[in-house]
C-alpha cells in the first residue's frame, strides 16, 4: 500500500491478521492461559452437580457421609477454580502487557521510517491518537476481555450441554427465551459496530484540535481568537458527546432486556421442573442445578455482549493501527544499494529533474545543474519558485517525477538512505531541540562523539562560552522543544549538531532570516566555520546571504532562470538585478521560499 492511497482505516481482515501475527511468538504463553481458562471454567461448570449430589443423595436420602463427599468436592472445586483464575489473569495480562509494547514500539518505528510526504499529509494529532487513544483502547480488551470472552464461551457451552444431559425436557422448555435472546443481540452487534465506529473518529478529531491548539496557542493569543477556538472545539467535543451517547443508549437498552430474560427463563425452569418434580420425573437437586446453570447461561451473553463492546472498539482501532502499518514509505532503499565513493568529494548534479507533490501540479520542471565539489552555492527566488524543493530532492527527501539526483556520480535511488544521510545533512531555519541535556542535542549529529569533540565543537564555532555561561554547561536541561532559549540560542546548538555529524554536502534553510542583529552576527560567525570545506547549498531568505557566495542559483517558476556569482547576475542586469536593487533600496522582495512553498505543495498534495 503506497503513502498515496492512505486509507482512513485498515479492514478488520487486516487488524486480525496482524494480530494473530503478534501472537505467534508467544503460543506457548497462550496456550498456558487458554489451558488454565479451561480447567477453572471446567470446575466452576461442576460445582452446580455438587450442589444435586448434595440435594438428591443427601439431603433427600439423609445421609451425612454423601453430604460430607459432596462438601470436600465443592471445596476442591472452589481451590481449582481459585488457582486457575489466577494462573490464567496472570499470564493473560502479561502476555497483554507484551503485545502492547511490542505494537507501540512497532508504530514508532513504522513512523520513523515514513517519508515526508506521508507527515504532509496526515494530521500529527491524528497519528498521536493511533499511538495514545487506539493503544489503550486495546488494553482492556487484551488485559480482561481476552479472558472474558474464552471463559464465557466455555461456560455457556458446557453449561448448555449439562442441560442437556440433565433433562433434555426441560432443557427445551427453558429454550424458549433464546430465539428474543438472539434477535436482541444481532441487532446491538451491527448498531454498536457503527456507533464505536464513530467514536473512535470523534476521539481522535478531540486529540487533533486539543494538538493543533497547543502548538499554535501563541498565534491564537496573538489574534484574541481563544473564543472562536473555545466555540470550535466546543462542537467538536459536543460531537464526540453525542457518538458516545449512542453507544450508552445502546447498551441501557439491551443489557436490562437480557437481564428480564433471564428472570424468566427461572420462572419457566421454576414452573415446569416443579411439575415434573412432583410427577418424579425429576430430583429437587436436579432443579436447583437447572437455576444455577441457568444464571451459567445468562451470565456469559451478558459478559460476551460487554466484550462485543470492547472489542467492537477495539476492532475499530485495531483496523486503524494496521492500515497506518500497512503504509509503505514512499522512499525506499533498493535491494542492492552502491556504496558511496570514499572519501567523498561532495558534487551533486540534477539532470532533467521535475518534479511535483501531485504530479499534475509540478513544481520543478526540467532542471539541468552540477554543483562542484566545495562549492558554495545560494539558492534565490520569490516564494513558491521551488527552492525548498530543491533542497528535498538533493538530501533525498522526495524523489523526481522524472530525471535524476546524482552525488558523486551514483544516483540518490541507489544509495542506501543511512549513508546518504550522514554524507548529506539538511539543517532547517528554525533550531529544532529535543528533550534532554544540550550535549545530547549535539550528540544527536553524531552518537559516537567523546565529551571533548563536543566541547571542541562548541569551541571551533564560537559557542562553547555561550554553553559554558549556562548553569550546567553543557548538561543543562533542555525544555520542551527549547523553549527556554531563544531562537539564536537554538540555531547555535543546530549548528553544532551538524558540525559533529561533519557531512561533505551541507544544505541549509537560511538560519539567520529570523534573528536579531547581534544575535545573526553570532550565527553567522559559526556558520561561517561551518560551511568551510564542504558542499553547500544555502536557501536564501536575505540577499545579503548572496553577496559572497561562489554561485547563485536563480529560482522562478520551477526553473533554473539565472546562473553565476553576485557580480556576473548584477552585470546582466537580468531577474536577479531587478531582486537586489528592489533589496538595497529598502523594499525588500519577497524571497523567502518555505512556507508559501510548502503550502503549494500541501495544496497540490491534496487536489
Amino acid at each position: 500500500m503506497s503513502e498515496a492511497s492512505l486509507p482512513a482505516e485498515g479492514t478488520s481482515a487486516d487488524g486480525m491478521r496482524g494480530l494473530m501475527g503478534m501472537m505467534r511468538p508467544h503460543a506457548r504463553a497462550l496456550a498456558l492461559a487458554v489451558g488454565s481458562i479451561v480447567v477453572f471454567t471446567g470446575a466452576s461448570l461442576a460445582k452446580p452437580l455438587a450442589i444435586q449430589y448434595a440435594l438428591d443423595h443427601g439431603v433427600a436420602e439423609r445421609s451425612t457421609g454423601n453430604i460430607a463427599r459432596a462438601g470436600i468436592a465443592f471445596f476442591v472445586l472452589i481451590v481449582i477454580v481459585f488457582a486457575g483464575q489466577a494462573v490464567a489473569t496472570y499470564t493473560v495480562n502479561s502476555l497483554g502487557q507484551k503485545l502492547l509494547r511490542e505494537l507501540r514500539m512497532r508504530l514508532f518505528i513504522h513512523f520513523q521510517r515514513l517519508s515526508l510526504s506521508f507527515f504532509g499529509r496526515e494530521s500529527a494529532g491524528r497519528l498521536v491518537s493511533r499511538m495514545t487513544a487506539d493503544v489503550a483502547t486495546l488494553t482492556d480488551v487484551l488485559n480482561n476481555g481476552f479472558l472474558m470472552l474464552v471463559q464465557s464461551a466455555l461456560t455457556l457451552l458446557g453449561a448448555v450441554v449439562i442441560l442437556v444431559l440433565l433433562s433434555w425436557q426441560l432443557a427445551l422448555a427453558t429454550a424458549i427465551i433464546l430465539p428474543p435472546l438472539l434477535i436482541a443481540t444481532a441487532v446491538f452487534r451491527v448498531a454498536s459496530q457503527r456507533a464505536y465506529g464513530t467514536v473512535r473518529e470523534r476521539i481522535a478529531d478531540v486529540l487533533i484540535h486539543m494538538q493543533e491548539t497547543f502548538a499554535g496557542l501563541r498565534v491564537v493569543q496573538a489574534f484574541a481568537r481563544e473564543q472562536h477556538n473555545m466555540d470550535r472545539f466546543g462542537a467538536i467535543n459536543e460531537r464526540n458527546f453525542e457518538a458516545n451517547v449512542r453507544t450508552v443508549k445502546l447498551s441501557s437498552l439491551y443489557f436490562p432486556w437480557v437481564e428480564w430474560l433471564g428472570g424468566l427463563g427461572i420462572g419457566v425452569i421454576l414452573y415446569f421442573g416443579g411439575r415434573q418434580v412432583a410427577g418424579g420425573q425429576v430430583t429437587v437437586g436436579t432443579v436447583a442445578a437447572f437455576v444455577f446453570y441457568l444464571d451459567f447461561i445468562f451470565q456469559p451473553i451478558q459478559n460476551l455482549s460487554q466484550v462485543y463492546d470492547m472489542v467492537q472498539s477495539a476492532g475499530a482501532a485495531l483496523n486503524k493501527i494496521f492500515g497506518v502499518l500497512a503504509v509503505e514509505p514512499e522512499i525506499q532503499n533498493v535491494e542492492n544499494p552502491v556504496p558511496l565513493p570514499q572519501p567523498l568529494e561532495g558534487r551533486i548534479r540534477l539532470q532533467g529533474v521535475s518534479f511535483g507533490y501531485n504530479p499534475a501540479v509540478p513544481v520543478l520542471r526540467d532542471v539541468d545543474i552540477e554543483i562542484p565539489p566545495g562549492q558554495h552555492v545560494v539558492l534565490v527566488g520569490p516564494t513558491g519558485a521551488g527552492k525548498s524543493t530543491l533542497a528535498k530532492l538533493m538530501t533525498r527527501f522526495y524523489d523526481p517525477t522524472s530525471g535524476t539526483v546524482s552525488l558523486d556520480g551514483i544516483g540518490l535511488r541507489r544509495v542506501r538512505g543511512e549513508e546518504l544521510r550522514r554524507s548529506v545533512t539538511m539543517v532547517p531555519q528554525e533550531g529544532f531541540l529535543f528533550s534532554g541535556t544540550i550535549r545530547d542535542n549535539i550528540l544527536f549529529g553524531n552518537p559516537a562523539a567523546t565529551p571533548g569533540q563536543v566541547e571542541a565543537a562548541g569551541d571551533a564555532l564560537g559557542i562553547h562560552e555561550f554553553i559554558a555561561s549556562l548553569p550546567d554547561g553543557y548538561d543543562t536541561i533542555v525544555s520542551f522543544r527549547g523553549s527556554r532559549f531563544s531562537a539564536g540560542q537554538k540555531q547555535l546548538i543546530s549548528i553544532a549538531r551538524a558540525f559533529l555529524a561533519d557531512p561533505p554536502v551541507l544544505i541549509l534553510d537560511e538560519a539567520t532570516s529570523s534573528l536579531d542583529p547581534a544575535t545573526e552576527g553570532m550565527v553567522e560567525a559559526a556558520l561561517t566555520k561551518l560551511l568551510k570545506g564542504r558542499t553547500s547549498i544555502v536557501i536564501a531568505h536575505r540577499l545579503s546571504t548572496a553577496e559572497h557566495a561562489d554561485r547563485i542559483l536563480v529560482c522562478d517558476h520551477g526553473r533554473i532562470v539565472e546562473d553565476g556569482n553576485h557580480g556576473e547576475l548584477i552585470g546582466r542586469n537580468g531577474y536577479y538585478a531587478a531582486l537586489y536593487r528592489q533589496w538595497t533600496s529598502g523594499r525588500e522582495p519577497s524571497v523567502t521560499g518555505d512556507a508559501g512553498e510548502d503550502a503549494q505543495g500541501l495544496a497540490a498534495a491534496s487536489a
